[in-house]
């Protein structure tokens, strides 16, 4: 398993979307955001769609964004048909919008559909909380591979949602979450290290346990809402996501046949100084972040953690240390990488 330095990593990314065909300043948005998964600790949604999503640019499924048509607006929100436009860029531009209403009439919301996978939910509402609103993203997108809770039957995405809030010291709280057991990208990690799935995560169509991923990825079974065999607040967490992201976004909630193919999201941005002064708003976050924090920690449990700290940390050692490529995927990189046409990459990799 190779290990590269984010640095060597964001300058193939450019390249390989460049070649691809994207615009060179949407080039850097798609990697910087693919190679900050992987620094965050959310491998599934890093490099390891690199490959893809170039070959789908290559071939003109996915388009460069700028081409995106507003189809519904008031004052405060914007509805989308972003036209097959990448995804991240497209999320990235929503959700500055959201945060530009808010500014101006304390509440921005903007729905999308039609975009292509947008990645990591995480990195797009702190952008709200750096420009002090509260951030939310709701996505009704994935596959549709969750089974509801007392089923066993492939109904609905993984439906993931991020918030995120300034605090008074240090960057903004930030909880990403999907709403079944893990991301669907998180199956092609085990399945590209050659490792069985944890107990829980999945079953077939009688309910049995399956640790197999490639079962998974063959439709043989479905993944469990969060909570598992306790999920029913992790599946009426993702109906009502679903319902939300799919039912404002024209794009449709979760079917065998979703209105115009599901996967909208919305972006919604909340003004806080509207509501209350932004240094008293922080203030109480860290009485909240205090409070949280005092509590004894269990056995072998290092400390309590903030929701998005975990990922700080995990950044901070992978910029040191670099970041761990399955082998398999190195594999693919250097695959997309002569289908366009590109010189071996010259990174600096380990064993």
């Amino acid at each position: 398993m190779p290990v590269v330095s984010p640095e060597d990593l964001r300058a193939l990314g450019y390249e390989i979307f460049e070649n691809a065909g994207l615009p060179s300043d949407q080039a850097m948005i798609v990697a910087d955001h693919l190679v900050d998964a992987n620094l965050t600790g959310h491998d599934s949604h890093g490099i390891i769609r690199m490959p893809g999503y170039a070959r789908s640019i290559n071939s003109g499924d996915i388009k460069p964004a700028g081409n995106h048509k507003v189809v519904r607006e008031s004052p405060a929100s914007l509805t989308i048909d972003a036209n097959g436009g990448i995804g991240i860029v497209v999320a990235n531009q929503a959700m500055q919008m959201a945060v530009d209403r808010a500014r101006e009439f304390t509440l921005g919301a903007v729905a999308v559909h039609r975009s292509s996978h947008i990645g990591r939910l995480g990195d797009f509402s702190p952008r709200a909380a750096e420009q002090d609103c509260i951030g939310v993203l709701l996505l009704n997108g994935g596959g549709r591979f969750t089974a509801p809770f007392g089923g066993t039957a492939r109904r609905l995405p993984p439906n993931p949602i991020s918030i995120s809030v300034p605090t008074l010291n240090g960057p903004p709280m930030m909880l990403d979450v999907t709403t079944s057991m893990v991301a669907g990208g998180k199956i092609d990690i085990y399945l590209a290290r050659n490792e069985s799935l944890p107990q829980g995560w999945l079953i077939d169509g009688e309910g049995n346990e399956v640790t197999d991923p490639q079962a998974f990825r063959d439709g043989e079974a479905a993944m469990r809402p969060l909570g598992g065999p306790v999920g029913h607040k992790g599946y009426g967490l993702g109906m009502m996501i679903d319902a939300i992201a799919g039912g404002l976004s024209w794009a449709g909630c979760s079917a065998e046949k979703p209105t115009r193919g599901g996967s909208g999201y919305l972006a919604l941005a909340i003004r806080i100084d509207r509501f209350i002064d932004l240094d008293e708003f922080k203030k109480e976050i860290q009485i909240l972040i205090d409070w949280v924090r005092s509590s004894p920690t269990l056995p072998g449990a290092e400390k309590v953690y903030l929701p998005g700290e975990v990922e700080d940390q995990t950044r901070r050692q992978r910029e040191r240390d670099g970041i761990f490529v399955e082998d398999s995927t190195w594999e693919d990189i250097l695959e997309v990488s002569a289908e366009l046409g590109m010189a071996v990459p010259r990174v600096g990799v380990e064993s």
